[in-house]
């Protein structure tokens, strides 16, 4: 996967998410670029103070073929003008400033790159100490293989243009049904008063908002696709005070008072009008539009162009609500050398929120075939609670100039309830155009339901798959983690060339996950003993003798359902889960001469039990550093680092492995020119049983039945990822006036997954190539003036794999290039 930061370390990038954060990294790189001073500025002196200013206005000039979205998804940088920096600096010259003695106000990004930032620091000598930071970050997303139902083109039979024969090339997705284009606006404000004082006082906000359309899905029937407002907001408040009365320690005491507000709501707007009904009505027949495998449906055009009305589909769909939720946190921390030999370090927080979710309203109107459902609105509050503690105390006692101990101790404790009390009101019908039959009990309900319009008085008609008709639902949820771990170590210097280090961890965690559901049903005719009300004996007729317990027959027909009282099968949860780990550590460090240093650490951990399927019960890492500066302008550094995890019991068969290897050099003869490289290489391998089900026959090695669990097969699934990532900068002044820059990341991924069914899907990311060179040059053409040119070139290559529908109507390649001219003036 692309990496654009040279200086950073290798990392295993699987799938989109992986992605995610290299685009965040490419947008930064042209800015920091753009902020670089070409000579030191001396300013002006006015008054009391030397006053610095600079300003770099330009433009940028973009040729990009290929994917736009790929492009707006992992660089977005786009044509136009930009203010690339903008800075003022004020210091006071005898450093007795009116109101302030430093004053820093910086920005760039306006105008239309997707990082917009201006930061302002003001400080007073002994009196306070103010930061400011604004931001406003656009982030596209759209990689098209995310999310994606990989749809063939498969013609459907009697489809409308685009669906029908010869190929179904619409139901290839091009963009990804998660979608997202959100803007944030983050504002952070601290003041630190009395910053020299024995007692100091901090002050701090914070305000985050994400807001913006994005795309979303369901499985509801089929894959419905669904159109999301999103917007969040949070909204910190810090207040703090520091002790340091007595020598060389400092006591700490902090208050954060932390808000959310989430006001996101999805819909369904997909009607489409090549979809229509006899009636003439448009219909959302998802994302899912596979021929071969009856998807969304069996013959879901007749033979008139009309979509089947047996199918499942959408006519509207609405789901919202108001999270509202409050986190007062309180912390105590305390850094002290007090006495000579003993450093001393502690730290206890404790906080304790409630999240409630207001106004939840959840409407579905169209058809849900598997059910027959037709029209469903779910409602009710949701309640939960977050309880945590946290301790830490470190120690490291100096018992000789050459022996020492360290002891480090770190305690979590988390409780996490929750409530949703839902109440349900269902509605049937047997097809797309038959409005939903509402039936009138003589028996009290437990809800109170308002028919949809268009109903008609009558009976519903169920499947045996059909939910209850009404219902209120509690489901209680409880997950806590008591986790303690102690680390203890001797460190040992034999000499000043080497030194080692010999120490035990143990961990200890004990988590709790429990859930309870009680429900109030009833099931209406027709098909009313169906769900948590089907007949013990389904050869025997429908008596009450014949119903499970908590179910009662009615006059009416219908059936209604209680939860039966504690004890009964309706309770679930894993538990209390206790695990032990236990891990040596072992470190040894020599200076063989006094420019090279060469250090390694390993931990070898066992533990007697994993609570998921991925984490090891045994994992082993090894590390190992060097530096080499043979003289003043040149340094090597090279590192190697080995992590393998296992948990190979019987019906897990889990084997992990993360190995990097990397090295860089800094050469620096002179001022004149400067050279830097570097070369990174990951290699990241899984393994694991997995249980699926599938309509296809699986490819692969051969499948068994999954254990306990009927209907899945099981697999061993492999997932392996190799990158080599490799970068230069060279930077050469041959002039004064004149520096050029010329350097490249360059990444080459290639991988594989054991895909368990058909069809085959593209490689995407994990056989790709991204190709970023770059150059430019800064010419000082005057007194404070500045000319700069940039050149950079972005690739992004994935290896098609050739009759892959999604490479060949969608492929994600581009490659762009970009030119920014710029002139900085500075005085």
């Amino acid at each position: 996967m692309p990496n654009a930061n040279r200086t950073g370390r290798p990392a295993a990038f699987a799938g989109a998410m992986g992605l995610l954060s290299i685009a965040l990294s490419l947008m930064a790189t042209p800015v920091t670029r753009a902020q670089q001073d070409p000579q030191e500025q001396k300013g002006i002196d006015q008054g009391n103070y030397n006053i610095k200013q600079s300003i770099e206005f330009g433009g940028r000039f973009t040729s990009m073929s290929g994917d736009q979205h790929a492009y707006d998804t992992f660089v977005n940088l786009q044509q136009g003008p930009r203010l690339l920096g903008f800075t003022t600096e004020m210091n006071s010259l005898n450093h007795h400033g009116t109101l302030f003695d430093r004053l820093y106000f910086s920005n760039f990004g306006y105008g239309g790159d997707p990082n917009d930032v201006s930061r302002l620091r003001v400080s007073k000598n002994k009196l306070y100490n103010f930061d400011a930071l604004f931001r406003k970050d656009e982030n596209f997303w759209d990689y098209s293989l995310q999310a994606n139902p990989l749809n063939p083109t498969t013609p459907f039979a009697n489809g409308p243009a685009g669906y029908g024969p010869p190929a179904c090339t619409s139901c290839v997705l091009t963009t990804s049904p998660h979608l997202f284009n959100t803007r944030r606006k983050l504002g952070d404000y601290s003041l630190l008063m009395l910053p020299e004082s024995k007692v100091r006082f901090r002050l701090g906000y914070s305000r985050n908002i994400v807001e913006g359309p994005a795309f979303s899905s369901i499985h509801q029937g089929t894959e419905q696709a669904l159109f999301e407002d999103y917007k969040a907001t949070v909204n910190t408040y810090r207040l703090g005070v520091d002790f340091k009365i007595l020598p060389r320690t400092n006591i700490s005491y902090d208050q954060i008072w932390n808000y959310f507000k989430g006001d996101t709501g999805a819909t369904d707007p997909f009607e489409n009008p090549l979809f229509n009904l006899s009636s003439g009505t448009a219909v959302d027949l998802g994302l899912s539009f596979n021929a071969g495998a009856n998807q969304p449906c069996g013959g879901t055009f007749l033979g008139t162009g009309f979509v089947n009305p047996t199918c499942s589909a959408y006519f509207g769909y609405l789901n919202h609500g108001r999270t509202r939720t409050s986190t007062p946190t309180e912390q105590l921390s305390l850094q002290s050398n007090y006495w000579k030999s003993w450093d001393l370090s502690a730290r206890v927080s404790y906080s304790g929120g409630d999240s409630n979710v207001f106004g939840h309203n959840e409407t579905v109107f169209g058809r849900e075939s598997r059910t027959n459902l037709r029209n469903d609105n779910v409602t009710g509050p949701i309640h939960n609670r977050r309880v945590a503690a946290n301790a830490d105390f470190g120690a490291t006692w100096h018992i000789t100039d050459k022996l020492s101990f360290v002891d480090s101790f770190h305690y979590l404790n988390w409780r996490d309830p929750g409530e949703f009390d839902a109440g349900d009101c269902s509605f049937f019908s047997p097809n797309l155009l038959t409005t939903a039959n509402v039936f009138t009990p003589t028996v009290t309900t437990p809800l109170t339901c308002l028919a949809p319009a268009g109903t008609i008085p009558g009976t519903p008609v169920h499947s045996t798959s059909s939910l209850a008709d009404i219902s209120v639902i509690v489901d209680s949820n409880f997950l806590k983690q008591d986790v303690k771990t102690n680390l203890a170590e001797f460190e040992y210097q034999f000499s000043r060339k080497i030194g080692a280090r010999l120490g035990f961890r143990y961990r200890h965690r004990a988590i709790d996950d429990d859930f309870f559901e009680t429900k109030n049903e009833i099931y209406f005719p027709n098909n009313a003993a169906r769900g948590d009300c089907t007949r013990v004996n389904p050869a025997q007729p429908v008596t009450q003798a014949n119903l499970p317990v908590g179910c009662t027959l009615n006059g009416d027909g219908s059936i209604s359902f209680v939860t039966p009282p504690s004890g009964s099968s309706f309770a679930s949860g894993l538990g209390q889960t206790l695990i032990n780990e236990y891990a040596g550590v072992f470190g040894l460090w020599a200076r063989p001469t006094s420019n090279w240093r060469i250090s390694f650490d390993t931990e070898l951990m066992s533990a007697d039990k994993a609570f998921t399927r991925i984490s090891p019960r045994e994992s082993q890492e090894y590390r190992l550093r060097t530096t080499y500066k043979p003289t003043g302008w040149l340094n090597v550094n090279g590192s190697v680092t080995i992590w393998e995890g296992r948990d190979n019991v019987e019906n897990v068969n889990n084997l992990q492995h993360n190995r990097s290897y990397g090295f860089s050099a800094l050469f620096q003869p002179t001022e004149k020119y400067g050279f830097e490289l570097g070369y990174d290489y990951n290699d990241v391998f899984s393994q694991i049983l997995i249980c699926f089900t599938s309509s296809a026959v699986p490819v692969g090695p051969t499948t068994v039945n999954c254990p306990g669990v009927t209907g899945l097969q099981q697999q061993l699934s492999t997932y392996t990822n190799k990158s080599n990532y490799g970068y230069f900068d060279f930077n050469v002044t041959p002039v004064h006036r004149l520096t050029a820059r010329v350097g490249a990341n360059l990444t080459g991924t290639s991988g594989s997954a054991l895909l368990v069914i058909t069809p085959t899907v593209p490689s995407g990311p994990l056989n790709s190539k991204w190709l970023h060179p770059f150059g430019g040059v800064d010419f000082h053409f005057a007194k404070d003036w500045t000319a700069k040119a940039y050149w950079d070139y972005y690739g992004y290559h994935e290896d098609s794999t050739p009759g892959l529908v999604q490479d060949v109507f969608a492929p994600r390649n581009f490659r762009a290039n970009l030119v920014t001219l710029s002139v900085r003036y500075a005085f």
